[in-house]
C-alpha cells in the first residue's frame, strides 16, 4: 500500500473520508427503509386475512339470521300463534260497518 506523508495509505483515508461515512450511512438507511417497508407490508398481509375471516363469519351469521327471519315470519307460524293466543276468524257478527267516516279536522 501506498503511504502518504502523514503516514497513513490511501484505503485508511478513503476509510475515514466524508464520502465514505455518508455513502455507509445511506446504505444502512437504504437497508432500514426496506426492512420497515417488509414488515409493513407483512403486517397488512396478515391484517387482510383477519379481516377477511371476520367477514366470512359475519356472512355466515347473515345467512342465518336470514334464514331464522323467514321462518318466524310464516304466514303458517302467524297464524298458529294467534290461534295460542285465542285470536279467531272473524265472524259476520264480528264485522261493523261504517257508513260515512270523516278524518278529524277536516273540513267539508
Amino acid at each position: 500500500m501506498t503511504k502518504t506523508r502523514r503516514g497513513k495509505s490511501k484505503l485508511e483515508k478513503f476509510i475515514f473520508s466524508t464520502k465514505f461515512v455518508i455513502l455507509v450511512v445511506f446504505i444502512i438507511m437504504l437497508f432500514l427503509g426496506y426492512l420497515r417497508i417488509s414488515l409493513e407490508g407483512t403486517k397488512i398481509g396478515y391484517e387482510i386475512s383477519v379481516n377477511k375471516k371476520t367477514e366470512d363469519e359475519i356472512i355466515d351469521q347473515k345467512s342465518f339470521l336470514e334464514a331464522e327471519y323467514m321462518t318466524l315470519r310464516s304466514p303458517q307460524r302467524i297464524e298458529d300463534l294467534a290461534r295460542e293466543l285465542g285470536f279467531k276468524y272473524p265472524t259476520q257478527d264480528d264485522v261493523f260497518y261504517i257508513e260515512h267516516a270523516t278524518v278529524v279536522g277536516e273540513k267539508r
